[in-house]
């Protein structure tokens, strides 16, 4: 179903409709004021050039929901721009650019922040192993070719999400959402006053800070 099809509109407006009522400013008065002002987490997506447009929607809303620092989207998937389905809503709160790969990368490794590339390798890492340093930036590499070359060679450390089933590779999008929970709870353990913009989530994790707490 095509999204400019008379079936296409109608889920498009359906989808509007739940994520208005979901965004409702009145669970948190004023936090659409002072959202801006927060902090965020020091931890960048950096991705190359992706197979597939809808992934662009589906990594920046997981970048908004871990309040991450940004999204730097490769300038050759400037065709697929329009289709951010999955995570227009994050347009508005979520920091992204269009530049190439390399340039962030060597900004980053300059600045001194660690090169973590996310990638199925020899030489990867278990994420659950990774001794997550901050600020970095995690780099997503194509579905089918990976990582371009020349970031791969700038990278400190290569990530890899182990496989227990027939199928050997994940989504990209999923494959980010995993990497961040673990770099952002390693950053959140490090920095707990680094807490969620709203209030339910904010009360979601007290109980569970509270039981860490007690003997």
């Amino acid at each position: 179903m095509g999204r400019e099809t008379p079936g296409g509109i109608e889920a498009m407006r359906w989808m509007e409709e739940v994520l208005r009522r979901r965004n409702a400013a009145a669970r948190d008065p004023g936090l659409r004021d002072t959202f801006a002002s927060l902090p965020r987490a020091p931890i960048r997506i950096v991705c190359c050039d992706l197979d597939k447009g809808i992934n662009h929607g589906n990594i920046l809303r997981i970048a908004d929901c871990f309040r991450l620092q940004e999204v730097v989207f490769s300038p050759v998937s400037r065709r697929k721009e329009k289709d951010f389905s999955g995570g227009f809503a994050a347009l508005r709160w979520q920091p992204y650019r269009w530049v190439q790969p390399l340039q962030i990368v060597e900004e980053a490794k300059k600045a001194g922040e660690r090169i973590y590339g996310l990638t199925v390798g020899d030489n990867a890492k278990p994420l659950r192993r990774v001794d997550w340093k901050h600020p970095c930036v995690i780099v997503l590499g194509q579905e089918l070719t990976g990582i371009d070359e020349e970031v791969r060679e700038l990278c400190d450390e290569f990530i890899a999400i182990p496989m227990y089933g027939m199928i050997d590779s994940l989504n990209v999008a999923v494959s980010a959402a995993l990497a961040v929970e673990s770099c952002h709870s390693a950053y959140v353990s490090a920095n707990p006053d680094f807490v969620p913009a709203r209030e339910a989530s904010r009360k979601l994790l007290s109980p569970q800070e509270k039981d860490q707490r007690e003997p």
